[in-house]
């Protein structure tokens, strides 16, 4: 039993960082107005979680809670490269809100990994210097 949750914690490891990996290029690609907003609605999302009696099962239905991850962060994690900007911001908060508190208490090395990238994520989310010295050069470029 032992060697069978060790393969699937090491498999969801291995999902989680491929997750976090689109996760931070949909975040390297928003504006600064976009990242205040998403940074914003990714503390809500976060704070609202925290509120359930298992916050990693947050946004999922009643038939799923049984289990010991939801599908909401694969599906959220799919939907972050979708043309739709409200529909990217609103994954990209919902991953992060279930892999943070999913990942939160790990013991497992790996999934202490995964926490370390999801903080990184937030930091670069809520972190706009990025963004104001791209329009810095832009206004001096254009004086």
């Amino acid at each position: 039993m032992d060697m069978l949750i060790t393969v699937l914690t090491h498999w969801r490891r291995m999902m989680l960082s491929r997750q976090a990996g689109a996760v931070r290029q949909a975040v390297v690609a928003l504006n600064a107005e976009q990242r205040k907003a998403t940074a914003d609605h990714t503390l809500a999302e976060i704070q609202h979680a925290a509120t359930l009696p298992q916050p990693h099962l947050h946004g999922v239905t009643e038939s799923s809670i049984y289990r010991p991850w939801s599908q909401v962060a694969s599906t959220a994690a799919g939907r972050v490269r979708d043309r739709s900007i409200q529909l990217r911001q609103r994954s990209i908060a919902m991953w992060l809100a279930v892999v943070y508190h999913e990942t939160r208490g790990a013991t497992d090395e790996g999934l202490q990994a995964v926490h370390r990238d999801v903080l990184g994520i937030l930091r670069e989310l809520k972190d706009n210097k990025a963004a104001a010295s791209a329009e810095k050069a832009w206004f001096n470029k254009a004086a």
